[in-house]
């Protein structure tokens, strides 16, 4: 059974990016403004990368549209909170619980922050209650070996 995308035919590393312990996959690449790729096609391309658990490449996928956004834009604070809680699994996936729970701790408040201005708790079709009860779960449990959360999004269009 195949896993949804939400961005077909998107690039996804044969295997997750691991610091120190693999190399990246040459033929991955992220989309790209310069190729023509919109906003949402590569938040998108984020979203199907968190969803395969490449955190690396998720991180650096929504990392390119964090970083322009003015300091206080409810979207920068929302997407530097997904960025910290895939930057965390991967610290739990490399068995370094103690800087994911200090990771994570500063992309909940940034969520928490975005979920207290969403009457239906959902952003950018992120419902974000959901996004933060699994990664607490994870964790919480702190085994290397979790079962990779799914963001499924919302129709935000």
């Amino acid at each position: 059974m195949s896993q949804l995308r939400y961005q077909p035919g998107s690039s996804i590393p044969s295997n997750p990016y691991m610091p120190g312990i693999n190399q990246k996959d040459p033929s991955f690449h992220l989309l790209s403004k310069e190729d023509g790729w919109g906003r949402e096609d590569r938040f998108r391309h984020g979203v199907d990368l968190f969803n395969h658990g490449c955190y690396w490449e998720a991180h650096e996928a929504w990392e390119d549209l964090w970083l322009p956004l003015e300091k206080e834009d409810p979207v920068r604070v929302f997407i530097q909170g997904l960025i910290q809680g895939s930057a965390a699994l991967l610290k739990i996936r490399l068995g370094q619980p103690k800087p994911a729970h200090s990771i994570w701790s500063r992309g909940k408040e940034r969520l928490s922050k975005i979920r207290s201005g969403q009457p239906d708790g959902s952003f950018q079709g992120i419902q974000i209650d959901d996004f933060c009860h699994r990664i607490d779960e994870i964790l919480q449990q702190e085994d290397p070996n979790f079962k990779k959360p799914q963001i499924n999004l919302k129709d935000h269009s």
